[in-house]
């Protein structure tokens, strides 16, 4: 048998030299983040961690400094938006669900600005189902049940596909083909059939193993043509062709049944030969196997490699043509068993309501030696909360498979719940018919050689440009100026294209800088330009995540929520953990506001049916002005950037800026350039009671805007040559976790508690002998209570453990 050997020649160290380069310009960083619980409704706060790590390893990342969070609405807008500092490759925050917003399914997702090179494709992105009370009485009363039974009835179109392991059917050789069978609504579809050429004669059968894929073998011949005749469950019939053989090409097996080795045989077509060939193996950016075949004339080679050479997690293999082409691809996951061993223990096994419980965390690597790390730990009530263990994706699921992989990967949990034969195979069935998320060979030669577009983020940087008379103000001085939390001020010189930056700035968010720029003459026509970098985010949010919720999970969810409006409350009644209430806060600051200092409206300042004021204005915090203004105006709703009057019918409202009347066509372009902090006021006109004095064109409401660049009196807001004011969105401070305490005196006793998160805590650090301690007090649900752990040590392992007891 031809030996695959490991040695040094052209063609492959010409293809690693690019990889090199790559890699070096493009270190692959991912993120990951815990929640405390699976599902909320609307007045909860969402809490969780996120974990950045770096490279193969998985190591806690120290090359970006800031984590940007998101939550994008159903109607696919961020509705939130928070910069986190991370710290030692980690952060923690919370979005806080307002009564104004709507149920239903919300996505958050999390990146940094380096990740922003990989595409949104490598974003950390969670389907999160928000309930609400409205829809919780509908679902009680019988309605929503009516309509899951209707939509179980639809007959949904279903998808077969086929696809040859290394990507070739190649005539002539041993080929094992993975199959995947999907409906309309993502739910995986049971199959089974056979395999027949076009004479009828049967060659293989196939039944699905799990969630829908599965796998057979099988020695296509020349010339001829295959198909699949699949029965579905509920025994209807299909044919779908198999993709066509070639005569040209190779087949890459792989078996990876052995614990220690993974053997790997590459076969060439009747027409080939595998001369000069280059197998090459990459995990998280990095490559760790590399050879050349060295068989003149071979049909076939073979490579038995040792796992430990890699890290756990999937490593894709390319097999490259001595003209360093990529000729087939094959993923492959790896465990070394080298997960985290997380002992979690309390001192019984059974408690009373409200009782305390104490638990010690005790980690060990796969060696049994303690290990310090980071961890997060979440308690829940199960009553309340029920997670869907099944579906439910953990660090383990998420870093070392499905951010690896294009799409939804159903059930990801189970490929991690025991290490049998049966899962083994399930998990390389999955592999055969996902695709790889982060590379493609044609990136190599556009990016070895440039920089990345977007730079990692150690802090915020402040940069621009000075101009006078329009051009390049050189060796201008700049300085940059706030007196938020006490006076701080820093100077910078303009360099020889007028540019200056401010580099690794922390700050809070609602920050306000004073940037002035100062110049020996011609002061008067000195002008100071800010850089603004887009925020990652797109108006209607089309990537595919599943969705779908069968009966019982919605019944779950109907649950939850009833019982987290008892909880709320029961709160209210005591003034206790008060939730945002968007509308209400905003109707009753505006009655407060006394008049702007400056307005264009015809009415007067203040003539409107509601004004927001520069005060209002400044603690805005939104990538887009509508983000801001929606649920901050009463009876107006934003359909991209057309505002809508409810009170007439959803009809355009007109828009004044500074004075002048704007036409539809300008409307998007006015939002996009405009923020807050450009703005003096805000004044909505509803009816004709503020609106007669502007006669037709305001027949419909409107909303008037008053800038800074339009006022007529000087004054700290104004816009004077060569300074401006800025609030960029700084650090948000996270908000601390409630949590009573029942052995202090001072707490209220008679309140009932409903909580159904127990307890969390995103800052767990275990010490050098492994060990972390925590404690918390039961609530009064009966039942189990779950606790969750999971974590990252300092050489990134992987670890989670759940645990569970119960109170009676």
């Amino acid at each position: 048998m031809p030996v695959y050997s490991q040695v040094d020649h052209e063609a492959t160290n010409s293809i690693l030299e690019k990889f090199q380069k790559y890699s070096n310009n493009n270190v692959l960083e991912k993120a990951y983040l815990q929640f405390d619980k699976p599902y909320y409704s609307i007045g909860d706060t969402i809490y969780f961690k996120g974990y950045l790590t770096i490279g193969g390893n998985h190591k806690l990342s120290a090359l970006s400094g800031v984590l940007h969070a998101e939550l994008i609405n159903p109607e696919g807008k961020i509705v939130r938006a928070e910069n986190l500092q991370v710290m030692a490759g980690t952060s923690w925050g919370d979005f806080a669900l307002a009564d104004t917003l709507k149920g239903g399914t919300y996505v958050v997702r999390a990146y940094t600005n380096w990740m922003r090179n990989e595409g949104e494709n490598s974003f950390f992105e969670k389907a999160i189902t928000v309930g609400s009370f409205a829809s919780a009485k509908k679902f009680e009363s019988g309605e929503r049940q009516k309509n899951i039974v209707n939509k179980k009835q639809e007959q949904p179109k279903r998808d077969v596909q086929f696809m040859p392991e290394g990507g070739t059917l190649v005539a002539g050789n041993y080929s094992k083909i993975a199959f995947k069978a999907i409906g309309a609504n993502g739910s995986y579809l049971n199959i089974k059939g056979t395999i027949t050429d076009e004479t009828g004669n049967e060659l293989a059968s196939f039944s699905s193993a799990h969630a829908g894929m599965g796998s057979f073998t099988f020695v296509p011949e020349a010339g001829k043509t295959y198909k699949a005749n699949i029965v579905y469950d509920d025994g209807t019939h299909d044919v779908v062709v198999l993709p066509k053989t070639t005569e040209t090409g190779y087949t890459i097996n792989v078996n990876n049944n052995s614990a220690d080795t993974l053997r790997i045989r590459v076969t060439a077509a009747t027409n080939n030969t595998t001369d000069k060939l280059s197998l090459i193996a990459r995990a998280g950016g990095t490559i760790y196997y590399a050879a050349e075949n060295q068989q003149t004339g071979a049909k076939f080679f073979s490579a038995i490699i040792p796992k430990n050479k890699f890290p756990t997690g999937i490593v894709q293999f390319t097999l490259y043509s001595p003209e360093k082409e990529p000729l087939n691809e094959r993923l492959v996951f790896i465990d070394n068993h080298d997960e985290l061993k997380l002992g979690i223990k309390s001192r019984k096994q059974k408690y009373k309501l409200r009782e305390k419980v104490n638990v010690e965390l005790n980690v060990y690597d796969k060696t049994n030696m303690p290990e310090m790390g980071s961890f997060s730990i979440s308690v829940t009530d199960e009553t309340r909360s029920p997670a869907d263990t099944a579906n439910e994706n953990c660090i383990l699921s998420y870093l070392l498979l499905t951010s690896d992989l294009k799409g939804y990967v159903d059930t990801p949990a189970y490929y991690f719940r025991n290490n049998s034969e049966q899962t083994q195979n399930d998990l390389d069935n999955l592999l055969l018919t996902q695709g790889y998320r982060h590379f493609e060979w044609k990136e190599i030669g556009e990016k070895e050689q440039s920089e990345p577009q977007y730079q990692a983020e150690k802090a915020f940087t402040i940069s621009g440009m000075i101009k006078r008379n329009g051009k390049p103000a050189i060796g201008a001085k700049v300085s940059l100026i706030s007196k938020t939390n006490g006076f701080f001020m820093i100077d910078t010189i303009a360099d020889n294209n007028g540019r200056f930056a401010f580099k690794d700035l922390i700050f809070a968010d609602s920050t306000k800088f004073l940037v002035q720029s100062k110049v020996t003459k011609g002061q008067d026509d000195v002008t100071v330009e800010l850089d603004t970098l887009p925020p990652a985010n797109i108006d209607v949010y089309n990537r595919s995540l599943s969705t779908k919720q069968d009966h019982d999970e919605k019944i779950g969810l109907n649950t939850y929520t009833i019982n987290q409006k008892q909880f709320y409350e029961e709160q209210q009644k005591y003034g206790i953990n008060k939730h945002a209430v968007v509308l209400k806060e905003v109707h009753i600051e505006a009655k407060k506001e006394t008049t702007p200092y400056h307005s264009e409206n015809l009415n007067g300042a203040g003539g409107a049916d509601q004004t927001l004021t520069v005060k209002q204005l400044e603690r805005m915090n939104c990538s887009k002005l509508t983000y801001c203004l929606s649920g901050m105006l009463s009876g107006v709703i934003f359909r991209g950037a057309l505002p809508l009057n409810l009170r007439d019918h959803q009809a355009i409202m007109a828009i004044i800026v500074d004075g002048t009347f704007l036409e539809l066509p300008e409307y998007e372009e006015v939002f996009n350039s405009l923020h807050p902090e450009d703005i003096e006021s805000i004044e909505v006109i509803l009816g004709p009671h503020y609106g007669a004095i502007y006669g037709d064109r305001m027949a419909h409401g409107g909303l008037i805007i008053t800038t800074k660049r339009g006022r007529k009196t000087k004054n700290y807001y104004r816009y004077a040559p060569g300074v401006i004011t800025y609030m960029p969105k700084g650090f948000y401070k996270a908000r601390e976790f409630y949590s009573p305490q029942y052995d202090n005196p001072k707490t209220n006793q008679k309140m009932a508690d409903l909580r159904s998160t127990i307890y969390w805590n995103p800052n767990i650090i275990t010490d050098k002998d492994g060990k972390a301690s925590f404690s918390f007090f039961n609530a009064d649900g009966k039942g189990t209570y779950r606790v969750v752990v999971e974590g990252i040590d300092v050489d990134g392992n992987l670890g989670r453990q759940v645990y569970r007891y119960k109170v009676e």
